[in-house]
């Protein structure tokens, strides 16, 4: 039976503005599909997190651009009636046409790994996306943003000053929540699956869309 995750972190004092991180949910397809849509499980648990959420009053709907999270935040979209601002900055770490192969061959090294022993082009990824997220903490207003594995688990360890790719490892729709405070992010919650039911738990081994 998989466990529900959810690693808290002591919250500053100014809560300035609160980034609502949610991974997408579990893809149709693991590696032959270069951009897959959701599995049945994936829409169910996109639903149930827009349910958890839908008490929440964010202003700005920020989605990757790949199918899986576009298609996860179709329920936030008639939740909160906001139109989703796609954004390639919070896109997946790797090109979406690298071949299956490829990417099996370097997913497992890479999550295994330290940020500052990446390559230039990774390292300058790490640093758009963390730069990303604080410009829209700048924005004065609650956000939600849909994305992907390891791009939260740069904001996650940025905010606890960790240099693993993988500080945390998180499921499928969990909820990351961060406040940015005077350009500083800080970490509220990291990968919450509290919405999900037990055997509704995937994706938390693996950055690969359709993993386990």
């Amino acid at each position: 039976m998989k466990s529900r995750r959810c690693f808290s972190a002591k919250t500053s004092p100014k809560r300035g503005v609160t980034l609502y991180l949610i991974r997408h949910g579990l893809a149709s397809a693991g590696l032959d599909d270069l951009d897959p849509g959701l599995a049945p499980l994936g829409h169910q648990q996109a639903l149930l997190t827009a349910e958890t959420l839908k008490h929440l009053a964010p202003a700005r709907l920020i989605v990757s651009p790949l199918r899986r999270t576009r298609e996860t935040a179709n329920p936030l979209t008639e939740v909160f009636g906001l139109d989703p601002e796609i954004r390639h900055e919070v896109a997946e770490v790797f090109d979406p046409s690298l071949s299956p192969k490829e990417r099996k061959k370097i997913i497992g090294p890479f999550m295994d790994g330290h940020w500052s022993k990446q390559s230039e082009t990774l390292q300058a990824w790490y640093s758009r996306v963390i730069s990303t997220l604080i410009a829209l903490g700048n924005d004065g207003t609650d956000i939600i943003v849909v994305t992907h594995y390891i791009a939260i688990c740069a904001a996650i360890g940025k905010a606890l000053d960790d240099d693993r790719v993988v500080p945390v490892k998180i499921g499928n729709t969990s909820i990351t929540t961060i406040n940015v405070v005077e350009g500083q992010l800080i970490l509220v919650a990291a990968g919450s699956t509290s919405h999900l039911g037990t055997d509704q738990i995937t994706g938390v081994t693996t950055a690969l869309p359709g993993g386990p």
